[in-house]
């Protein structure tokens, strides 16, 4: 036990005065003459005995209450859990879980007021000299000081619902951070949550004395669709396009003839019914074919009850109707290239001789082949490296007599590979990189016995150690083929053997080549992502939009309108909406054009983040087991008063107010005993 305010215990020096009074009795006496006293000698000494007995008891009843008196000035407590002088300032961070899974409900109440009332609980527990963090998932500029207590109550009201998602870890760092500034003060983190596994767990710091307060949420039934994609990288106008959609069914029981509802531009375009096990996920794909070469918006919706925030995901593409290729050839068109890109359904494939480019319109072209090359003059070089910062591809087929040092001298500006002296020696590829993102959907089944093609000149490609060398092809020697480089925002392809049939077979083999030659033109038609998550830090690369003098960048969507974060890349502008979008959906991006100073428009779409659909929580025990430490504690029982238990825990169990029962009760006794005995 200890004294709040020791200093009165001097006040047990007046237990001195009932005793003084006691011992010396200052009373005189009197003397009363009888004739005979022999009778009364019996009666004197018993009074007297009952005389002393009476009055100690009420110099006992007198002397406790003064004491008690004494230490009900001096407050005693039961020393808390945590360590530290109690008067002592504390620095208090409380967190308030506010993701989407904290609308569950308990008893008929959402878990986030349940959270909001506690936190209060705990605020008002603390004296108005204590400071206090209040931190949520959105972690805004506001969150980032310490408050007085009435400025706390006053935000802990204010805690409304968010997409954002935490994990416990970075949470309890940001309080750390905070309150390893308050040198002098005691500090305490309070975490409100409902603690789901996938946030994971904090660790633990012997700075501070950190609260789990857990909440615990009666839902475990949720079904969401938490990914989508194209089986094909361009969607084409008039073909058929398919949406593959994983959905997940989080809950324990099996999810049978779930609704799944596919819209686009406000239209259904697609419906099924799925029967999903519990716990799992089930992969679906959605056909339908596009008619509008404008930007598409679409949303794939299910129906389930009682977690609605993560029924709708959404999505948005923009159609091409054809992919420009342009091939410069050096001498005749190559029949190889014209069969693959000559398809006018696909492809638009303009050829030009070497001498012949337009360098101004090279940038229309996200995919340039450089078929039998010679050299490559320094106005090529330039414009295919303004192509490449743009984000386009690059193809290069040497020709049987090319100039290895002026091509080699392009080829050092980006520090990728370089070609050897020609080599007329016969090679076989011995193995191709199907895992690579331009094969890996080539095949459904690799066969064992498929033919991989050969060379007879060969221009061997010598890697630079600074260069990041993807191997589509390799020869027996461990020599590639066919490599692809990253330069800037797009890709150099470099083949190693002319695209001739008097050298290779390449161009025979068509279930290698067109593939090749197919992925490699529609991969360079990037754009937009199909959808992106609320509250990643992603930055979204945008083609030809201005940023010069009063050329801004606008997002909208249906209730705002902001201008976003932007950077420059190269040629291409970058936007980051960060924290400015905090709701699901579709959303325009306009600005104006570089080029010719249009209006641009693209249209970006965003998703709550898919953890919080996840309805999985740690359980009391596994909390107590992850938190094991002296410095972390659990309180799981949120039905009792908060702010009393605050007490305990922050200042020891005080005794005061027993200490002023016991004073009455004693007083009550010393009036008893003198007027009941006799």
């Amino acid at each position: 036990m200890h004294f709040l305010y020791p200093g009165f215990l001097f006040g047990l020096l007046a237990l001195a005065v009932p005793l003084v009074i006691h011992l010396f009795h200052f009373r005189r006496f009197r003397t009363v003459w009888f004739t005979n006293v022999r009778f009364l000698r019996n009666i004197r000494e018993e009074t007297a005995t009952k005389n002393r007995l009476k009055h100690l008891l009420v110099l006992i009843a007198r002397m406790l209450a003064i004491a008690f008196l004494v230490f009900a000035f001096a407050q005693p407590y039961l020393p808390a859990i945590q360590s530290g002088d109690v008067k002592q300032r504390n620095a208090v961070s409380i967190y308030i879980d506010n993701s989407f899974s904290m609308e569950a409900v308990q008893d008929d109440e959402q878990l986030l007021d349940i959270a909001k009332r506690k936190a209060e609980e705990i605020a008002s527990a603390y004296s108005i000299d204590d400071k206090f963090q209040l931190l949520t998932n959105d972690m805004e500029a506001k969150h980032q000081r310490l408050l007085s207590k009435e400025e706390c109550m006053q935000m802990i009201r204010q805690v409304r619902v968010s997409p954002q998602v935490r994990t416990q870890q970075e949470i309890f760092n940001r309080q750390l951070d905070l309150l390893s500034h308050e040198q002098d003060a005691r500090k305490i983190v309070y975490s409100l949550s409902d603690f789901q596994i996938n946030n994971g767990a904090s660790t633990e710091d012997t700075t501070v004395q950190h609260y789990l307060v857990y909440l615990k949420s009666s839902e475990n039934r949720n079904m969401t669709v938490d990914s989508l994609w194209f089986t094909s990288p361009v969607l084409l106008l008039s073909q058929q396009a398919k949406l593959c959609i994983r959905v997940q069914n989080y809950g324990d029981e099996e999810m049978r003839n779930a609704p799944v509802t596919l819209n686009l531009n406000g239209q259904v375009k697609s419906l099924t019914n799925l029967d999903i096990p519990a716990h799992s996920a089930v992969i679906d794909t959605l056909a339908f074919t596009l008619q509008d070469a404008r930007w598409q918006k679409g949303v794939v919706n299910v129906r389930d009850y009682p977690v609605a925030f993560d029924d709708d995901f959404f999505f948005s593409f923009k159609p091409v109707d054809k992919v420009p290729v342009l091939c410069i050839n050096n001498g005749n068109e190559n029949p190889f290239l014209r069969s693959v890109y000559g398809n006018k359904q696909t492809f638009v494939l303009q050829n030009n001789s070497f001498d012949q480019i337009d360098f101004a319109t090279l940038n229309n072209y996200p995919s340039v082949v450089l078929q039998n090359t010679t050299t490559i003059s320094s106005g090529l070089a330039q414009a295919l490296q303004k192509q490449l910062d743009n984000g386009g591809n690059v193809i290069l087929f040497p020709s049987d007599n090319m100039d290895v040092s002026s091509v080699n001298t392009f080829l050092n500006t980006f520090h990728i590979g370089s070609f050897a002296v020609k080599n007329t020696q016969r090679k076989n590829v011995s193995k191709a990189n199907v895992q690579l993102d331009i094969l890996s959907d080539v095949f459904e089944k690799i066969p064992g016995n498929l033919a991989l093609p050969y060379a007879t000149l060969s221009y061997p490609i010598q890697t630079s150690s600074r260069s990041l060398q993807e191997q589509i092809m390799t020869f027996a020697d461990g020599t590639p083929m066919l490599a692809r480089y990253p330069v800037a925002n797009g890709y150099v392809y470099l083949s190693s053997v002319p695209l001739n049939t008097a050298y290779t077979d390449l161009p025979l083999q068509s279930s290698w080549f067109v593939a090749l030659m197919y992925k490699i033109a529609v991969s360079a038609h990037k754009g937009l992502p199909v959808y992106a998550v609320i509250g990643t830090d992603k930055w979204f690369p945008l083609r030809d939009f201005a940023v010069s003098g009063d050329n801004v960048i606008k997002v909208k969507g249906a209730d705002d309108e902001f201008i976003p974060e932007m950077r420059k890349s190269g040629n291409t502008v970058e936007i980051n909406c960060g924290n400015y979008i905090q709701d699901a959906g579709s959303y325009s991006v306009e600005g104006v054009s570089a080029t010719n100073s249009k209006p641009l428009e693209l249209v970006l779409s965003l998703n709550y983040d898919r953890r919080e659909s996840d309805l999985r929580f740690y359980t009391e025990d596994a909390l107590r087991d992850m938190y094991a430490g002296d410095h972390t504690g659990l309180i799981d029982n949120v039905h009792q008063d908060l702010s009393g238990l605050v007490n305990r825990l922050s200042t020891g169990t005080p005794l005061w107010k027993f200490c002023v029962i016991f004073v009455l009760v004693f007083l009550a006794a010393e009036i008893l005993l003198i007027r009941l005995l006799p």
